[in-house]
């Protein structure tokens, strides 16, 4: 089983409404963005779709309706992953029967593997109930706490898993990522999850990034890969600073990236709504000083466009 990823993911917002209900309304207007905006697919109920503070019921109908707005021009991956197997096997089923392009799957982030054969059971368990979608394991240890070797990972799950075909790899371990890559003369498909390291991730060997602030900024990245393909180096390097200023901005802003970075659609014309708890939605002067510190830099110059 094959399935390859290029070019930019993006990891989308789930929109939610003023109360914090989700708002499915919104996905079919967000996915005609990204495509026309350049984007090659979209990792959906992850991390920056605040997955892990949905219900069950939620990631189905988030996932579903994703699935139901795309087209082959804007494939979709679901995360799948949970702290408890069994809602993990039902997301995964639930993927493969409505048509899903790939799953993925972060470990479990509560009691968590102690080590890569662990790991590769907790792994094998998940992706068996999906036996013909391609899985990746998401590597996130800043969120989930587990920083085992992935290398090792996939040197030990490839015969134990027949669908894994890769990795999204949301973490600056390059001499292990590069171990990844080179793993089975390349066999699998190594999705780099760091957005503002996207230069060097991609002289590392990544084909495809996943990221959150390509949901907004999938331009300036499109010219990053565009000047390292034509061996500019110097400019990508410009490009990839400007691109680093803006996420410190919505680092800056005294509440989380997610939060900020999730208002920022808004001024795009995406309402994707709040956070959830705990998350803490900027209040108004945040976001008047987000936007005026965005201007400064030329932010809504090298954007996505509002459809």
């Amino acid at each position: 089983m094959q399935n390859r990823f290029r070019g930019l993911i993006a990891a989308p917002f789930t929109p939610f409404k003023a109360d914090r209900s989700v708002n499915l309304a919104v996905i079919p207007t967000y996915a005609r963005f990204l495509r026309e905006n350049g984007v090659a697919a979209a990792f959906v109920c992850g991390t920056t779709g605040e997955g892990l503070s949905m219900t069950l019921e939620e990631r189905l109908a988030v996932s579903e309706k994703w699935v139901q707005s795309s087209d082959a021009r804007l494939p979709i991956i679901v995360h799948v992953g949970h702290t408890c197997l069994e809602d993990a096997r039902k997301l995964t089923a639930h993927a493969q029967k409505i048509g899903a392009a790939a799953v993925s799957a972060l470990a479990p982030c509560f009691f968590k593997p102690r080590n890569t054969d662990e790991l590769v059971d907790w792994c094998e368990a998940v992706a068996s109930a999906a036996p013909s979608l391609p899985f990746y394991y998401y590597n996130i240890p800043s969120m989930t706490g587990v920083t085992l070797p992935v290398a090792e990972f996939l040197a030990k799950a490839a015969d134990r898993i027949p669908t894994l075909v890769g990795v999204k790899y949301t973490y600056e371990d390059f001499p292990d990522y590069k171990a990844c890559v080179k793993i089975a003369d390349g066999r699998f498909d190594l999705l780099f999850g760091r957005d503002e390291l996207l230069l060097e991730g991609t002289k590392a060997g990544a084909l495809g990034a996943v990221g959150s602030t390509y949901n907004y900024a999938a331009p300036i990245y499109l010219r990053i890969l565009e000047a390292l393909k034509g061996g500019n180096e110097a400019k990508a390097r410009v490009l990839q600073d400007t691109a680093i200023k803006m996420i410190a901005i919505c680092n800056g802003q005294g509440v989380t990236h997610l939060a900020a970075s999730k208002a920022l659609m808004t001024m795009l014309g995406v309402d994707c709504g709040p956070v959830r708890l705990p998350l803490v939605q900027p209040n108004a002067a945040q976001l008047a000083t987000m936007r005026a510190q965005l201007t400064e830099i030329g932010f809504f110059d090298f954007a996505c466009r509002p459809v």
